[in-house]
């Protein structure tokens, strides 16, 4: 039987050259088999693994050597402190995502943080009967997460949030089986319910004009025409769905900037990721609906770009 030292050894050499990172790749690996950390193989480098362990991890490596992604490989991604299942149904939520979700969490926590019970009562959310029956409670606040995916971004929130109801909305079923586990898997079933359309068109069949507090948004916005120049990891094995927004890639980021003031109260916000170069067309799209937005601001991802705007209704 190898040790660990040797098995990291073996990975490394594998990886030469397919990743950017072989050493990180073939630590992160050799501790998902083992049931442990990345720094195991520092740490313990002399104890020897079974055949069993071998074998897993030379599969994996395989894999990761033509490009699957690290996150598809263990099963799950770390996202705000909390842990997302993801397959190849989902796109893999990304660290600029967690700008959003903490700029949200932000400005929802001051809204609800404002309201005394009896405003909270008195704009509590009108439920349809079919997702009353589906929650747990009375919601202080109500939010539309808009291209769910996995569901990390509405998910992160109530679990961050413990007065507010989610409803993720997603056009791929695939995609909304995922979000329901990891909704299930974290907790929080009874506060995240989700729907399949396309944009906005299940909450107008629900009913649920003027009724968010909040819309959050991660839509797809790479322009149609670079997909082929995305790297292997992302192109040959993230759903493309996910990722095509279309010629120009600003498809679904015009509509819901266009059609999310009809689906909040007075005094909602947008919150919608975009393209790291694309601010300066999508200022352009709210400059069309000044009727609808009193204010419009943009947040900086970790890297300094303008990664999301921030927008409430008049």
């Amino acid at each position: 039987m190898k040790t660990v030292g040797e098995m990291g050894s073996v990975g490394r050499k594998l990886l030469q050259g397919r990743t950017e990172y072989p050493a990180r790749d073939a630590a992160v690996l050799l501790g998902h088999v083992l049931g442990k950390g990345s720094d195991y193989l520092y740490l313990h480098p002399e104890e020897h693994v079974s055949d069993d362990v071998e074998r897993q991890y030379l599969e994996l490596i395989e894999r990761r050597s033509r490009g699957e992604p690290l996150a598809y490989l263990r099963g799950y991604q770390e996202f705000m402190g909390f842990r997302f299942k993801v397959d190849r149904r989902v796109l893999i939520p990304r660290p600029e995502t967690e700008v959003l979700v903490e700029t949200a969490l932000r400005r929802l926590a001051v809204i609800g943080a404002l309201r005394s019970p009896e405003e909270a009562s008195a704009s509590s959310p009108k439920l349809p009967s079919l997702l009353r029956e589906k929650i747990q409670g009375a919601p202080k606040l109500l939010v539309a997460d808009v291209c769910c995916g996995s569901g990390n971004i509405g998910i992160s929130l109530a679990k961050s949030l413990p007065d507010i109801v989610v409803v993720g909305v997603d056009i791929s079923p695939d995609a909304l089986d995922v979000a329901r586990e990891n909704a299930t898997a974290l907790g929080i079933a009874g506060r995240v319910i989700f729907v399949e359309g396309d944009l906005f068109d299940p909450l107008k069949h629900l009913g649920l004009e003027g009724q968010f507090d909040a819309v959050t948004a991660n839509p797809p916005y790479i322009p149609s025409e670079t997909l082929s120049l995305l790297p292997v990891e992302v192109r040959d094995f993230e759903p493309l769905g996910a990722l095509d927004g279309g010629p120009g890639g600003l498809r679904l980021v015009r509509r819901l900037v266009h059609e999310a003031p009809r689906y909040l109260k007075p005094g909602g916000e947008l919150f919608m990721e975009i393209g790291f170069d694309q601010s300066h067309v999508v200022r352009e799209y709210f400059r069309e609906t000044t009727a609808e937005y009193g204010e419009v601001t943009t947040v900086l991802d970790y890297a300094g770009r303008e990664r999301l705007f921030v927008a409430r209704k008049r």
